[in-house]
C-alpha cells in the first residue's frame, strides 16, 4: 500500500477484493477503514465488503469513524452502488454508533464528483462528514477527537 504509517501497521484486514477494496479496522481510534483502488463494485461485492464484513466488525467493537480512502481509486461507483449508498449505508453507519465519515479524496475529478454526490447524504443521516488528505492525518485526527 506504500504508506509508511505506524498507524497502518495497527490495522487488520476484514475483507479484500484484489485490485478494487481493501477494508480494515484500526482498534486504536475505533474506525473501519476502505481503502479503494478502483470503484468498479457490483452491488453484491459491496454489500458482502462493507454492509456485511464491514459493519458486523464496527458493530461488535463498537466503532466511531469510517474512513473512506479514494486517493488512489479510479472511476466512478456504478449508479445501483450510488444508489445503495444514498439510500441505506450512512443510516446504517448512524443506526451502529458511527460519528465520523472520513474521506480521503481521489487525484480524479470523476470519481470527486461521484463522492461528493453520495456523500451529501452522510449529514442528514446523522454523521459528521470531515475531508482529511490521507490516513495518517486522519487517525490522529480521530485521536484528537474521541
Amino acid at each position: 500500500m506504500g504508506h509508511n504509517t505506524s498507524s497502518k501497521e495497527q490495522n487488520m484486514t476484514v475483507h479484500e477484493i484484489p485490485g478494487v477494496l481493501s477494508v480494515e479496522w484500526n482498534d486504536e481510534v475505533k474506525a473501519m477503514i476502505d481503502t479503494w483502488s478502483n470503484y468498479t463494485i457490483t452491488v453484491p461485492q459491496f454489500r458482502e465488503a462493507i454492509l456485511e464484513k464491514g459493519i458486523a466488525q464496527a458493530k461488535v467493537h463498537k466503532g466511531r469513524a469510517w474512513i473512506m480512502d479514494a486517493s488512489k481509486a479510479k472511476g466512478a461507483f456504478p449508479q445501483d452502488v450510488q444508489k445503495l449508498i444514498e439510500n441505506e449505508v450512512f443510516k446504517i453507519f448512524a443506526a451502529i454508533g458511527v460519528k465520523y465519515f472520513i474521506t480521503i479524496k481521489s487525484a480524479s475529478s470523476v470519481t470527486n464528483m461521484a463522492i461528493d454526490r453520495y456523500t451529501a447524504q452522510v449529514g442528514p443521516s446523522g454523521l459528521q462528514m470531515v475531508e482529511l488528505p490521507d490516513q495518517n492525518t486522519a487517525i490522529q485526527w480521530l485521536k484528537e477527537h474521541r
